[in-house]
């Protein structure tokens, strides 16, 4: 064989492992970044209009995809079961503070398939530090786990459990720090593996104290403990620059283009909350609610750089999806017997049309405290119109704010056609009415919660 011929093939081979590596790296399993901030609704997140600061955010909406249509619960707990667990909340919520623990969820899923798992952030899901662990996470440094937040908060000075460990922190020290950093940790040591990291922030919940980057953070120590709503901007820009931090990290380390990042919120903002908007209107929080503003929640995927065609999407997703997505990424099968509830949308993630959701329903039964509790509610809804279980059915396109509900027949003709569809949907649930009881609350030998911990803290 002649030199030339030698080269032309060595060539022709080179070509054939170049043209391979990318069809590789696609059947690779993806690194999964779940990001859940704390009370914030869509109108914080510049890609949705809004004037705070947000610009790694809203540079992860420009090269992935964003959801004008994300729904959470509208309130913490509730989203928190939701999400982990793929169910809605009549099948498994039992509780404000607590997850029954015989669920299943992501990180189990995450783990039988071979992934490290850790968790950093916000807990509130049983006062047990064996928790995290018998929820399918290997590690974890919590707030509000087996402490109540009486006995300390999550900003200056927070009290913190990591790996079994209560944090010694001073006023300098300042929560979110040490759980974005507990993250990047938890990166750089898996990043030769594949893993998932569920980051559910502490921030923006109140109270509203300065960040280390406000300015009186410096000049008025004592004053890192007082709430004033005046710093909430802050926050949400300290909210940003930490998602930032993370993605930055999986770039440095080169695995960026193969973690899928997800980011989104628990509820609406909090209710002290209002909000400019870049077009002039103001939007008051709405977190407690069943209101638009008190589910309706950023969601913004990306799965590296130059995948997809549009960038944002009208399809409706709802918590109980997160899961089904995670374990579809993974390669993961869902068991029967969890009995699930969502679909998963990484087909849109990947650029394909998908099956999106006709409508998405709410169980909302928080059983806390009594005002939080009068919100408590049972409905369908899609981009136009809702309709709840007592009747009630709403236009959102004139009444977003539900301040007068459409009676029978006068909803015109695709309105009626809406409230025949929704109504024999939620025929098809079990029976509830307000007042009723949520399920068993379910906790095992061994897994006992801390009897001081004041379980109805939020």
């Amino acid at each position: 064989m002649t030199l030339t011929k030698q080269f032309k093939n060595y060539l022709t081979v080179l070509l054939w492992i170049s043209a391979l590596i990318p069809v590789l790296a696609q059947k690779k399993s993806p690194n999964i970044v779940l990001i859940l901030a704390d009370d914030m609704g869509k109108e914080c997140i510049g890609a949705y209009g809004s004037t705070y600061k947000t610009p790694n955010i809203d540079r992860l909406a420009k090269g992935g995809l964003k959801f004008n249509y994300g729904f959470s619960q509208p309130l913490c707990t509730p989203s928190r079961v939701q999400i982990m667990t793929g169910k809605y909340n009549y099948k498994n919520y039992s509780q404000f503070g607590h997850l029954n623990q015989d669920q299943k969820t992501f990180a189990h899923l995450a783990k039988e398939a071979g992934y490290a798992t850790a968790i950093a952030g916000k807990w509130q899901l049983g006062a047990n530090n064996k928790l995290p662990k018998h929820f399918g996470f290997d590690q974890y440094c919590l707030w509000q786990l087996d402490k109540p937040r009486r006995d300390g908060e999550r900003y200056a000075k927070p009290l913190i459990d990591k790996d079994g460990e209560i944090l010694k922190t001073t006023d300098d020290d300042y929560g979110p720090d040490i759980f974005v950093n507990y993250m990047l940790d938890f990166i750089e040591k898996n990043k030769d593996g594949k893993f998932l990291a569920y980051y559910p922030m502490a921030l923006v919940h109140d109270p509203f104290p300065p960040t280390p980057d406000s300015k009186s953070w410096k000049s008025d120590p004592a004053g890192r403990h007082k709430s004033d709503t005046l710093n909430f901007r802050d926050m949400v820009t300290y909210s940003d620059k930490n998602v930032g931090k993370i993605i930055q990290k999986l770039k440095d380390l080169g695995i960026y283009e193969n973690t899928i990042i997800i980011f989104t919120g628990d509820n609406g903002t909090g209710k002290a909350i209002a909000t400019t908007m870049k077009d002039g209107s103001t939007v008051k929080g709405g977190k407690g609610t069943t209101m638009d503003r008190g589910h309706h929640v950023p969601l913004i995927v990306n799965w590296g750089s130059g995948k997809y065609k549009i960038h944002e999407t009208d399809n409706l997703i709802d918590f109980t999806d997160i899961l089904p997505t995670i374990a579809d990424a993974i390669h993961a099968q869902v068991p029967k017997e969890w009995n699930t509830d969502g679909r998963s949308f990484l087909p849109q993630i990947r650029g394909e049309k998908g099956t999106p959701r006709d409508w998405i329903f709410s169980h909302y039964q928080p059983i806390h405290s009594e005002a939080a509790n009068k919100h408590s509610a049972r409905f369908i809804r899609d981009r136009h119109y809702k309709l709840y279980s007592d009747g009630r059915f709403y236009d959102l396109v004139k009444d977003i704010e539900e301040k007068s509900a459409v009676p029978a027949g006068k909803a015109g003709a695709e309105g009626e056609k809406r409230r025949k569809v929704f109504a024999a949907e939620l025929a098809k649930l079990p029976a509830w009415k307000f007042g009723d009881p949520g399920v068993a609350k379910v906790i095992l030998p061994g897994l006992e919660p801390n009897p001081a911990f004041a379980e109805k803290g939020d």
